[in-house]
């Protein structure tokens, strides 16, 4: 009663079918666990947005997490074409808004400078909103108030609360 080779060579290839089959559904399982619960964390980070003719933005931050399409930065500064420096000790990154928090400091080329404790930066209708009391200045000129947003491309500012000082 010998073996014949022809059974070694098939009970041989459905073990070999049988574990990789086996393999790859518990290889699938572990990689979709850990996609849901997938962090990146950064440090010193420097993330830059172009097309295909010029730089859109920059930023740069000690320290981030990106969890979803979410990323949260800490010691942040941000540049694009409407603003020059965009300060925060924090900042979360949600699609085309920027949540600022904890000294928030605005730069802009023209000389206008804003100094809050939270703002919201929309990026793509370039608006910059400041919830919280500010301090902003431009050429000389102090402006202190409760709230206020200003649009970068039109060059409007709206205030509520204001005190000024103004040079004459």
């Amino acid at each position: 009663m010998a073996v014949k080779i022809e059974w070694i060579l098939i009970c041989l290839i459905l073990a070999i079918l049988t574990f990789a089959y086996d393999f790859k559904v518990k290889n699938q399982d572990i990689h979709k666990s850990v996609k849901k619960s997938k962090n990146l964390e950064f440090y010193d980070i420097s993330f830059s947005k172009v097309d295909t003719k010029r730089l859109i933005s920059i930023v740069n931050a000690k320290y981030g997490v990106v969890s979803g399409n979410v990323l949260n930065a800490y010691s942040v500064v941000y540049k694009d074409t409407q603003i020059d420096k965009l300060m925060a000790k924090h900042a979360i990154f949600v699609d085309d808004y920027l949540y600022l928090e904890e000294n928030v400091s605005v730069y802009k080329k023209d000389g206008f400078s804003c100094f809050t404790q939270k703002a919201i930066y929309d990026k793509r209708l370039s608006i910059l909103s400041v919830p919280e009391k500010f301090i902003a200045k431009l050429n000389g000129n102090t402006l202190k108030g409760d709230s206020f947003e200003y649009y970068l491309k039109s060059k409007l500012l709206k205030a509520s609360k204001i005190e000024a000082s103004l040079e004459l």
